[in-house]
This record gives structure tokens, C-alpha cells and sequence, in this order.
């Protein structure tokens, strides 16, 4: 299609969709937020059609600077209540329909397709007898757009025209949808406008709905920057490796001020995984200084004045040695993960349908006097309950499959970064069994786009 007809395109769908948007705002009566949200879906729809891989890159953009609103702006169709992650998740999984059907893509060629088909299929199933198939759906919903993220950003990866500048505008896209957040997580530490828990701790947030999906965000972003410094400190880019290294150290410094300490964890053991790999002679140094340093503050602690100062008055000691709530972090996990356990023995096999922990959990809470929280923090524990063992089972597989197909890549190409990102996808994978990185959409679009990435 020539440039012209696509001009003329984008005019008439344009002006269909915004007539239909401003009668539909009109006939509701829709705030400002829900009306700017609409305009902004009619907008997206016509460059879907015409212009699909950017339009797909501007959508991480958007997506990872709305998460908050996205998450939680609804919109009332009568008996029907969606909030714009949902009807983004909807037009994805038609708009992917779509272009696989005009593209004559054929899914069983592509890496992980059976692993997942069998992991949806067995979620879609858990809709005939779930206890709460509204929540069952919504969910269902985001699997789906997990799944057609990674198909079509690997259709455009394996047969884009020109590979090399269709990946580099990928990595500038996840960057750039990071600039939004980042300017929020900086501004909420400059005028303490975080998340204030019982700790009164100022936990940054960015555009995210809470402190720990910002930090999981986060340092998915601290990877792909140590990768791309990685690579051009070899390729001799010292003026790009400033930026990088900028960059670094505001992504760190925000992860720091997000207090949450799995992210902490993932964080460290990323970067002596890197070490492992490119910096094996200086592991022994880098553990001496750091003994060295230990034992000198152990000394000036606890032998100097220092000893009567009470280190719980800065939020990262804190953080690190007091809890929000009556017991610690790791008991109220184990806690109520026990309690939760008489559900897996009412339906071990296929559990009690996608997306109905939350509910299971709120009904033990009202009806007894166990306490908060609501949700898993274990995304291993929740599908158990949820989809029983045989969605576990499918789920584990879908992951394993994932990081042995991107070893094999690894092996067939030597290069060291694919190792370097396999870990880091593992190491957020990880920070499922203690935190809920499953349901983190944004998270989740950029981590099945990057895994395409590393596939092709």
C-alpha cells in the first residue's frame, strides 16, 4: 500500500473512530480520564491496521507510563465492568488474531507455541467449573496477551526486511517506556509522594499501581542496560557507555527507593552472575573489599559512639531489619500460604479455576480470624490452587521450555549476553516463588517480547 493510501487511511478510520468515541463519551456521560482513554484506543486502532510493529512498540511505551491508570480506570457497560488493562488486553488478542490470519503465520513453527497453547488450554478449561468465571476470564485474558505479545514480536523479528534496525528500534522502545516512570519514581522521592506503608517508608512507585511491580519493572531495565554496556564496552562505544552508565545508576537508585527487597536480591545476584561471566579473576577481589569493608563498620559500630545510634532512622536499614506488620515478611508468606493449603487438598488436580485465590483468600479471611494478605505472593503456590497440579505442571513446563530454548540459542551463537539475559529471566521467574510476577502486565509484555527477542 503506497503512502498516499495509507494517509488517506488513516483519515477515514480516524474520523470514524473519534465520531464513534465522542457519541459514546456523549451517551455515557464519561469522566475525563475514561473519555481520554477511549480517544487514546481510537487513536491505536487505525495504526494497528496500517503501521502494526510500531504501533506494537508504541504500545510498551504507553502501556509501561499508564499501569496505574490502565489498572485502575473502569469503564461500566451496563452489567459489565472493564478497566482499560482489559480492553487493551482485548483489542491485543484481536488485532493478533487479525494479523495472523492476513500473514498467514503458522504458529507451530514457532518456539514455545505447544508449551503455551498447552498452558492456555488448560487455563481456558478451568472456565467450565471456576467459582468466579468473571475473574477466571480476566485473567484468561492476560495469558492470551502474553502469548499473541511474544507470536507476533517474533513474526516480525525472523522476517522483518531490514532485522537489524526492526531490533534496534525494539531496545530504544523499552528504554523509552521507562523515561515516564522513571520521572515519577524520581519526582515521588524528591517530594516524598511514594507509597507510605506502617513502616513510613516513602516507597517510589513510578506510573505502577505498587512499589514491588515498579521494582520487578525495574530491574528487567537494569538488565537490558548492563547488556547493552556489555556490549558496546566491547565494541568500543565509550560515548554511549556514558549514557548507559547514567542511566544505570538512576534505574539502581530508584530500584534502591522502591524498599523492596527480592528486587534487592534479584539486583545482586544479576550483577555477580555478570562478574561470573566477563569478570571471573576479580570475584575473589571484589569479595575481600567487601569483607573488609563489613568488618570495618562491624568495628566502628559497635566500639565507637556509633553504638547509641539508633540505625533504624535510615529507611534503608529499616527496611532491611523491620517488618510492616506484626511478623516479618517471610512468616506472613509462610503464614498464610499454610492456611491456604486446605485448598489444595479439596482439588489437587484441576484446582478451582484461573484467578480465584484472591477470592478463596477473602472468604478464609471474613469467616475467620486470619489475617491479610489477599494475594499469593507465590505465583508457583497460586496456580497449584488455582489450576491444580496439572496447570502447574503445564505452567513449569512452559518456563523450562523457555530457558532450554534460549540456552540452545546461546550455544548455537556463543555469545555471552544470551546467557547473561537468560539469567536475568530466571532471576525474575524466581521472584515468583515470593512475589506475584504473573499478573504484572506490563512486566510480563516486555519480558515474552525480549525472550522473542533473544529467540530469532
Amino acid at each position: 500500500m503506497s503512502n498516499k493510501s495509507n494517509k488517506k487511511l488513516i483519515i477515514i478510520l480516524e474520523g470514524i473512530l473519534s465520531i464513534s468515541a465522542l457519541i459514546f463519551i456523549s451517551f455515557f456521560n464519561l469522566n475525563l480520564s475514561v473519555a481520554l482513554g477511549i480517544i487514546i484506543i481510537a487513536i491505536l486502532i487505525p495504526l494497528f491496521i496500517i503501521f502494526p510493529y510500531y504501533s506494537l512498540l508504541l504500545l510498551l511505551i504507553v502501556r509501561n507510563s499508564t499501569d496505574l491508570y490502565a489498572e485502575n480506570v473502569f469503564i461500566d457497560f451496563y452489567f459489565v465492568s472493564l478497566n482499560f488493562s482489559s480492553i487493551l488486553g482485548i483489542m491485543i488478542i484481536l488485532w493478533a488474531i487479525y494479523v495472523i490470519l492476513k500473514e498467514n503465520i503458522d504458529i507451530k513453527k514457532i518456539p514455545l507455541s505447544i508449551p503455551w497453547i498447552l498452558f492456555l488450554f488448560c487455563a481456558s478449561l478451568s472456565l467450565i467449573y471456576s467459582i468466579d468465571r468473571a475473574s477466571t476470564l480476566k485473567n484468561l485474558t492476560k495469558l492470551f496477551n502474553f502469548y499473541f505479545i511474544y507470536i507476533i514480536f517474533y513474526h516480525y523479528f525472523q522476517n522483518a526486511q531490514n532485522k537489524h534496525k526492526t531490533r534496534k528500534y525494539f531496545i530504544l522502545s523499552i528504554l523509552f517506556s521507562f523515561f515516564i516512570p522513571l520521572i515519577f519514581g524520581l519526582y515521588q522521592f524528591i517530594f516524598n509522594k511514594g507509597y507510605v506503608g506502617p513502616e513510613g517508608l516513602n516507597r517510589v512507585y513510578g506510573t505502577f499501581t505498587h512499589p514491588n511491580i515498579f521494582s520487578f519493572t525495574l530491574l528487567f531495565l537494569l538488565f537490558i542496560l548492563v547488556i547493552l554496556y556489555t556490549q558496546n564496552y566491547y565494541k568500543k562505544r565509550k560515548k554511549e557507555n556514558k549514557l548507559i552508565l547514567w542511566l544505570i545508576f538512576i534505574t539502581i537508585f530508584t530500584l534502591i527507593n522502591t524498599f523492596t527487597r527480592s528486587a534487592w536480591l534479584g539486583a545482586l545476584a544479576f550483577i555477580f552472575l555478570w562478574m561470573f561471566l566477563y569478570k571471573k579473576n576479580k570475584i575473589f577481589s571484589v569479595l575481600y573489599c567487601v569483607s573488609i569493608i563489613a568488618f570495618t563498620l562491624f568495628l566502628v559500630i559497635n566500639y565507637t559512639p556509633l553504638k547509641y545510634y539508633d540505625f533504624n532512622n535510615i529507611d534503608f536499614v529499616r527496611r532491611l531489619t523491620t517488618s510492616d506488620t506484626s511478623i516479618s515478611s517471610t512468616q506472613w508468606r509462610m503464614l498464610s500460604w499454610r492456611q491456604m493449603s486446605s485448598y489444595v487438598y479439596k482439588s489437587p488436580i484441576i484446582g478451582f479455576g484461573l484467578g480465584t485465590y484472591r477470592l478463596l483468600r477473602e472468604k478464609q479471611i471474613y469467616s475467620s480470624v486470619y489475617e491479610y494478605p489477599y494475594y499469593a505472593h507465590n505465583d508457583y503456590y497460586q496456580t497449584l490452587i488455582e489450576l491444580g497440579v496439572i496447570g502447574l505442571f503445564f505452567y513449569c513446563n512452559l518456563l523450562l521450555q523457555t530457558f532450554r530454548n534460549i540456552y540452545k540459542k546461546y550455544l548455537q551463537k556463543k555469545d555471552k549476553t544470551i546467557l547473561l539475559s537468560l539469567f536475568g529471566i530466571i532471576i525474575i521467574f524466581s521472584i515468583g516463588f515470593v512475589d506475584n510476577i504473573l499478573t504484572s502486565t506490563s512486566l510480563q509484555w516486555l519480558i515474552w517480547a525480549y525472550i522473542a527477542f533473544l529467540l530469532t
